[in-house]
C-alpha cells in the first residue's frame, strides 16, 4: 500500500525560492502541495509560472491576505516570505496546529534585542527564538551538537551565505585549528541571492561586467554565523564578513580567513573527516571550490588549507544560493520533519 503524501503549503511562492520549492516537491513525489501564495501570482495556475506538470500545476495561487488559512490547510508549511512577514505568519499558523520551515531570518538569532539592528523590526514571538530549531543538517557532522528537527514544530532554515560560511568553518573550529576572535569572510553572489525585487543596484546595467560590496559591517547572516560557530567553538566568536554582488544570476562563494593555532594539524583532513558520510557537502582541495561545480546542485562543496609561514588559514565554501541555501536545505529539514530520506533533486 502506498503511504498517503504529506500535505504541504508555501507562502510566497512567487519568489525565487518559492519557485524552487514547488519544483522540488513534485519531483520528490511523497508531497503533496495543497496550498500556494503569493501576491505577484495571485488567481494565477501554478502551473503557468512553475514548471510542474503534476496536479499542483492546476493550483490557485492565492494572495497574502489569505496567507494564513491557506497555510493551515497543511500539515506544514514553508516560508519564503520576508523576515518581518515570516515573524508575524508562524506563531499565527503554529497555533492553528501546523508545523513551520522558515526560510528567512526571523527565528534564526536566539537574542530578541538583536532583531531591530540586523532585521529592522522589534520581534513580535520572541519567546518562539528559543524553540525554534536552527536547520543546518550537516552541522552534527561538523560539531557533533545539534538538535535534530524531527520533533521540531518550528524550523529556521539557515541563510545562504550563513550555510556557506558556518560548512567551511566549524570543523576547524570544533578541531581548535584556528582562533575564533579572528576571522574575517568574503562572500561573492549571484543577483537572485537578492530576492524577486526591483532596485536601481540590481538592474542588468548596474550588475553586468561589475563587482561590488553592499551591506558592509550590516548585513544580517553576520550574527548568525558567529553564534552558529560559537556553539561549535565553545567559545566566542568574532567575524567580519563583507558580501559582494557578481554578475551571475545564482550561486555563491565564501572566502574566510582565520589565524592558526598551534596544533591544527592538516586542515583538508580535518574537513574530511567531518564530513565523511555527510551526502551534501563535498570536500575538495580549494582550488576546485567553485560556482560552477554546485550551481544547480543541493550539495554544497567546501575545501581548506593553510599558510604556515604566515600563520593563516583559509577555508572556501561554495553552493547555490537558491537550493543548499534556501529550498533544498528546506526540504531537507522538511523530510527530516516528518523522518523521511531526503532525495536530492537537481534542477534545470
Amino acid at each position: 500500500m502506498t503511504a498517503p503524501q504529506i500535505r504541504v503549503s508555501i507562502v510566497g511562492v512567487s519568489g525565487f525560492a518559492g519557485a524552487e520549492l514547488a519544483r522540488l516537491l513534485e519531483a520528490d513525489g511523497r508531497f503533496s502541495l495543497v496550498a500556494a501564495v503569493g501576491d505577484r501570482w495571485k488567481g494565477e495556475a501554478l502551473g503557468a509560472r512553475v514548471r510542474l506538470v503534476g496536479p499542483s500545476a492546476r493550483l490557485a495561487v492565492a494572495s497574502m491576505p489569505e496567507a494564513l488559512e491557506a497555510a493551515a490547510s497543511a500539515e506544514i508549511a514553508l516560508l519564503a516570505t520576508p523576515a518581518d512577514a515570516s515573524a508575524r505568519l508562524a506563531p499565527a499558523i503554529l497555533a492553528r496546529g501546523v508545523r513551520v520551515v522558515d526560510l528567512s531570518g526571523a527565528f534564526r538569532l536566539l537574542d530578541p534585542a538583536d532583531y531591530p539592528r540586523w532585521y529592522g523590526f522589534d520581534h513580535p514571538a520572541p519567546e518562539l527564538l528559543a524553540e525554534a530549531r536552527y536547520g543546518l543538517p550537516e552541522l552534527p557532522a561538523a560539531a557533533g551538537a545539534a538538535p535534530s528537527a524531527r520533533d521540531a514544530r518550528l524550523v529556521a532554515n539557515p541563510g545562504c551565505y550563513a550555510t556557506a560560511t558556518i560548512l567551511a568553518l566549524a570543523p576547524l573550529l570544533a578541531a581548535r585549528a584556528v582562533d575564533p576572535l579572528g576571522l574575517f569572510a568574503d562572500g561573492k553572489s549571484g543577483v537572485t541571492g537578492a530576492g524577486r525585487k526591483l532596485e536601481d543596484r540590481l538592474l542588468f546595467n548596474e550588475v553586468a561586467d561589475n563587482l561590488s560590496p553592499y551591506r558592509v559591517a550590516r548585513h544580517q547572516h553576520a550574527p548568525e554565523i558567529e553564534q552558529a560557530l560559537a556553539r561549535v567553538a565553545g567559545s566566542e566568536v568574532r567575524l567580519t564578513f563583507v558580501p559582494h554582488l557578481v554578475p551571475i544570476r545564482r550561486g555563491l562563494l565564501v572566502t574566510a580567513f582565520g589565524r592558526l593555532l598551534p596544533g591544527a594539524g592538516d586542515l583538508d583532513r580535518t574537513l574530511r573527516l567531518a564530513y565523511e558520510g555527510a551526502e551534501e557537502v563535498e570536500v575538495s582541495a580549494v582550488e576546485d571550490v567553485s560556482i560552477a561545480s554546485v550551481v544547480h546542485t543541493a550539495r554544497a562543496r567546501v575545501g581548506a588549507t593553510s599558510d604556515p609561514t604566515r600563520g593563516a588559514a583559509v577555508a572556501v565554501g561554495a553552493l547555490d544560493n537558491l537550493l543548499k541555501g534556501a529550498a533544498s536545505q528546506a526540504m531537507q529539514n522538511l523530510c527530516a520533519m516528518v523522518g523521511l530520506p531526503y532525495r536530492a533533486q537537481a534542477t534545470p
